[in-house]
């Protein structure tokens, strides 16, 4: 073969060789992590709600850092402050994509909902709810697309009805079940944050009534003796206010999740408040008055 022959071909052959590299190195960067363990299904993803007192006890590192080993596709905050905070937790997760709702609970300062998600978020939109109870109310929702499919996430944060009635009349899940519900299209669809009802609520059965699924009935966990919210002036927990719920209409079925019991700050941590310092020092530096939940689910 002739010298200038075989540089030639060599030349080409490299091109070929850099470019499968190339083409090899590229991976998406918020690519879907896909749980090797998991039960085979044509989606699984990775959920938490997260109550945060409006960033009283935790901040968004610590709270990041808290999640990290969940490994986590999308997080629903609620009482979360404005701004660049949910984007902050996301730094420590590499999840870059977030949705602020603009309706505070009750009109309070830094009350809002947000998403947090690994993959990008589109349709953003706000529902306002205006129950018996404090209000405004509401419920922040987004699409993405996880594994092909499109899944609408709602981060919500409403009133519940227990000290007012037995009944879902006037309550904010009863506006959910009539006008939230049949206007959704996507089969895939999840609900969660602070609901302020117990399982057994009658809010709560009539979601249930409505086909929407609690992860707590999937997961077998007895909610009778466990909580997600210690009130802050008595310390009384509140027991299990905060829910993940999933649409029925497609088979669907929970198969890890529950309460993260030690969203804790360290022991050593110190910090200045604007309120509660006591009561967070007491209860042992909690991250939040709310404990986190967290699903996994597969459809």
């Amino acid at each position: 073969m002739k010298r200038k022959e075989f540089i030639t071909k060599s030349t080409v052959l490299a091109t070929l060789i850099l470019v499968v590299i190339a083409i090899i190195s590229c991976k998406p960067k918020n690519k879907h992590k896909v749980d090797p363990k998991r039960p085979e299904a044509s989606v699984e993803i990775k959920l938490a709600a997260y109550n945060v007192l409006f960033g009283n006890w935790g901040t968004p590192k610590q709270i990041g850092r808290m999640f990290k080993p969940y490994n986590l596709d999308i997080i629903c905050f609620s009482e979360v402050p404005d701004g660049q905070w949910t984007a902050k937790v996301g730094e420590e997760l590499d999840m870059d994509y977030t949705y602020v709702g603009k309706i505070s609970s009750a009109n309070h300062k830094d009350k809002f909902k947000s998403i947090l998600s690994r993959t990008p978020l589109y349709n953003l939109h706000e529902i306002e709810i205006n129950a018996v109870g404090w209000g405004p109310a509401s419920m922040v929702g987004a699409e993405t697309k996880i594994q092909g499919e499109i899944v609408l996430v709602y981060s919500l944060h409403i009133p519940g009805r227990p000290y007012f009635s037995d009944t879902a009349n006037g309550s904010a899940s009863e506006f959910i079940a009539n006008q939230v519900l049949p206007e959704i299209k996507n089969e895939r669809f999840v609900i969660m944050g602070d609901f302020n009802n117990h399982i057994g609520d009658a809010p709560l059965n009539l979601l249930e009534q409505n086909g929407m699924q609690n992860i707590w009935n999937d997961l077998n966990i007895n909610v009778q003796h466990r909580s997600t919210h210690q009130h802050i002036e008595t310390g009384v927990e509140s027991g299990v206010i905060d829910h993940i719920y999933y649409n029925t209409k497609i088979k669907a079925k929970v198969y890890d999740g529950g309460i993260i019991m030690d969203a804790k700050n360290p022991k050593e941590e110190d910090k200045s408040m604007p309120s509660y310092k006591v009561e967070w020092e007491k209860y042992g530096k909690p991250l939040s008055d709310h404990r986190p939940i967290w699903a996994a689910i597969k459809w």
